[in-house]
């Protein structure tokens, strides 16, 4: 499959090479139905993430400001209440209401792709470094994570830095956070990763993932960073 994919990358990238180019090449519809997106660098990766929007209901803040902010009516001296002789109906303040307005808030889930096949989830790779999600922990409300690394860099890798997405079971965003995956000691050329090894994280907590709403573990992995020496 991954074959077939570098062909069909390589191949669109040479019929729009005269054109302009972009980050994105093609979008294209496997046989399982899962989209992949060809990148103009002769890679590919899964989408597996969409954007949607749900109507809510919600109340101008500037109203309830408005109606908090009412000055009530002053109130006479002593003196001058005794010296009236016709009585006086108290004002009404009309307090205004803050009506309902409709508006759209967009919010990330994963595709009904993704969800039917979670074995899309959980790995990634960049200029020859791959990382996969290889284990799952709890130590109270804290989650811990333990990756595994390959490599088929020349480079001798130093730092990755890898941005994790939590999805609960329902496929909705529940946070995404950037997380050192691997470290190595400096000065401390065993612990570099280097072509053709494969390498396992210490393991690297999180917090603030609901452990009753991530049951089925649906998480991706973005490297957006990796330094060497």
């Amino acid at each position: 499959m991954k074959t077939k994919l570098n062909a069909i990358a390589s191949a669109l990238f040479l019929l729009l090479a005269p054109a302009a180019m972009a980050a994105n090449v093609a979008v294209i519809t496997l046989e399982n139905g899962a989209n992949v997106r060809l990148k103009d660098d002769f890679t590919w990766e899964y989408i597996i993430t969409e954007t949607v929007t749900q109507p809510v209901q919600a109340a101008k803040a500037d109203i309830t400001e408005q109606a908090n902010g009412v000055t009530p009516p002053a109130i006479a001296p002593a003196a001058s209440v005794a010296a009236a002789t016709t009585p006086v109906a108290a004002q009404s303040v009309a307090m205004p209401t803050a009506p309902a307005v409709n508006s759209q808030v967009a919010t990330t889930r994963l595709t009904a792709a993704a969800l039917a096949q979670p074995e899309l989830l959980g790995s990634t790779a960049k200029d020859g470094i791959k990382i996969t999600l290889a284990d799952t922990k709890w130590k109270g409300d804290k989650l811990g994570l333990v990756f595994d690394f390959d490599s088929t860099s020349n480079e001798h890798v130093t730092v990755v830095e890898v941005e994790v997405s939590f999805y609960n079971d329902n496929g909705a965003l529940l946070k995404t956070e950037k997380l050192e995956a691997w470290e190595a000691i400096f000065r401390m050329p065993e612990t570099y990763l280097r072509k053709g090894q494969h390498r396992q994280s210490d393991t690297i907590w999180v917090e603030g993932v609901n452990k009753q709403q991530w049951q089925k573990q649906l998480i991706s992995l973005k490297i957006i960073e990796i330094e060497s020496r």
